[in-house]
C-alpha cells in the first residue's frame, strides 16, 4: 500500500482503562512489555483506591492520566495523552500475543480497513468458554465485545468522537460509529483474557447475560437501564 502509510501507522498508543485492578494489571503490563514493535502504554485510571497505581508506577515507560470514573471517559482521556498514529484499547485483565503490534501495523496498511480486533479465549479450560470463544470470532458487532482489544487510528477515533460516557456497552456504541466507514477485521490470533467474571457468576450465567445485554441494546434500551443487571 505504499511506504508512506506503513511509516504513519507503526507507532501503536495502548490504553488501559482501571479501576482497583493490582491483582491482574501486573501481568498484562508483562504481556505488553514482551511485545515487538514500537509503542506506549497508557494507564488511564479512574480513581483506583487499591494498589493499581503502586503496580503501574513500577512499571518503566508507562504513563498515566487520571480521569473520572467511567470506561468511556477513561479511555477518551488516555487517547487524549496518546501520542501514537494507532490507538489499541486494552482491558487491564487481557494478555497480548507477542506478534500483536506487527499485526495490528499490517492490517492497518490497508487503506480499506478502519479498525479490529483480536479473537478471543481466556485463561480458564472450559467446553463452554471454548464455544464462547468461537461465537466471539464472528465479524459482528453482536459478537466483538472489548475484551478482544478494539484498534483503530488515532485520526478515526477522533472523527467520530471517541467513547460515549454511558454505564455499558461502550465498546458496542463506538462500533456503531466505526463499522460503516470501512472495514472491521478480526485478527486471526486470540487475547487471552481473565475468566474471573464467568467464575464469579457461572459460565453458562454470564453468557446468557452477555448476550442479552448486547442484544437488549442492539434494539434501545439504554445502557443505564442495563448497567443495572450487570452489577
Amino acid at each position: 500500500m505504499g511506504f508512506w502509510r506503513r511509516w504513519r501507522v507503526r507507532m501503536i498508543s495502548v490504553i488501559i482503562p482501571t479501576l482497583n485492578e493490582e491483582r491482574v494489571i501486573g501481568s498484562s503490563l508483562r504481556s505488553l512489555l514482551s511485545c515487538d514493535g514500537e509503542f506506549e502504554i497508557i494507564v488511564a485510571d479512574g480513581g483506583s483506591t487499591d494498589k493499581t497505581l503502586d503496580v503501574t508506577g513500577g512499571c518503566p515507560g508507562v504513563r498515566h492520566v487520571v480521569s473520572e470514573k467511567g470506561r468511556g471517559a477513561q479511555m477518551n482521556a488516555g487517547a487524549s495523552a496518546a501520542r501514537g498514529d494507532i490507538l489499541l484499547f486494552l482491558h487491564a485483565d487481557t494478555l497480548l500475543p507477542r506478534c500483536a503490534f506487527q499485526r495490528i501495523t499490517a492490517a492497518m496498511a490497508d487503506r480499506s480497513v478502519v479498525g479490529g480486533c483480536f479473537r478471543l479465549s481466556f485463561d480458564l479450560q472450559s467446553f463452554l468458554l471454548k464455544g464462547f470463544s468461537l461465537v466471539a470470532g464472528i465479524n459482528h458487532i453482536l459478537f466483538t465485545y472489548g475484551d478482544q482489544g478494539l484498534f483503530m487510528a488515532a485520526r478515526t477515533f477522533n472523527a467520530i468522537g471517541g467513547y460515549k460516557s454511558i454505564p455499558i456497552m461502550e465498546d458496542v456504541e463506538i462500533q456503531r460509529r466505526l463499522r460503516p466507514r470501512g472495514r472491521f477485521v478480526k485478527l486471526d490470533v486470540p487475547v487471552v483474557t481473565s475468566a474471573r467474571r464467568f467464575i464469579r457468576r457461572g459460565i453458562i450465567r454470564q453468557q446468557a447475560l452477555n448476550t442479552t445485554l448486547v442484544s437488549l441494546y442492539y434494539v434501545g434500551v439504554s445502557p443505564s437501564l442495563l448497567k443495572r443487571f450487570y452489577r
